[in-house]
């Protein structure tokens, strides 16, 4: 069974792409067959990830690109990506084009992660309604739960109309830098959503801010970081998670 994995929050700046990347690079060194599909305009994921080229998105036919590492491919964001979503909107079951083209992909991979924009738009919502467990990275700070509630609303009207199930598969801690209030943020969501937070927190490191800008994962730029063994472990538990 392959497992899709939306990774989501409609929240800025909380590790999404960099949990996108760092996790499905740790996946697929354990040996599983990974796809990384970047549906954020941004393409962030896909400066990591993606060999010099032109490319289209997912929505545009492009088919999966090897990586430099083993087990790992990506479909970029491609130039097209924005023209796409204007199409989705006014398209007929156009929310449901990312699960009608990954039926077609996912017999070939263990693991598919789709990498969002921070937003609900047409992009994510067809990540939504494509994965089959959801994956929300949330920043240790003051106004994570109050975002954190929003988000799963939503996403539950999401699913409501499409008539689909989207599972969390956990919720993970990002940008913690173990002071007090970041810890009392931790156990605040701990204490809301039990048996749903990873154990694995990540941290603030630096080394994970910069891997990006030399188009590198924290496995290739740092591995022995303090980011890169959070990854690690963090991907440990998803996949025991997933069995």
């Amino acid at each position: 069974m392959t497992h899709i994995i939306t990774v989501s929050n409609q929240k800025g700046g909380v590790g999404k792409t960099t949990s996108v990347v760092n996790l499905a690079c740790y996946a697929a060194l354990s040996g599983k067959k990974v796809l990384v599909v970047d549906c954020d305009p941004q393409g962030n994921a896909s400066s990591v990830l993606a060999p010099a080229g032109v490319f289209e998105s997912v929505f545009g036919g492009q088919e999966p690109v090897r990586c430099s590492q083993e087990n790992l491919w990506v479909i970029p964001c491609g130039d097209d990506l924005l023209d796409q979503e204007k199409k989705l909107v006014t398209k007929e079951g156009g929310r449901f084009a990312l699960k009608q083209r990954l039926e077609a992909l996912s017999p070939d991979f263990d693991l598919i992660f789709l990498d969002c924009p921070p937003s609900l738009a047409a992009l994510s919502v067809n990540a939504l309604i494509a994965g089959t467990k959801l994956l929300i990275p949330i920043q240790c700070e003051y106004f994570a739960m109050e975002g954190l509630s929003q988000l799963l609303a939503n996403v539950d009207h999401i699913q409501d109309e499409a008539d689909r199930e989207l599972p969390l598969l956990g919720l993970l801690l990002t940008m913690c830098d173990f002071g007090p209030f970041a810890q009392q943020v931790a156990t605040e969501i701990r204490q809301h959503f039990p048996d749903r937070v990873l154990n694995a927190v990540i941290p603030r490191d630096t080394a994970l801010a910069a891997a990006p800008s030399h188009g590198k994962t924290i496995l290739e730029y740092d591995p022995l970081s303090s980011g890169s063994l959070a990854y690690l472990e963090a991907t440990r538990e998803i996949l025991n998670g997933l069995q």
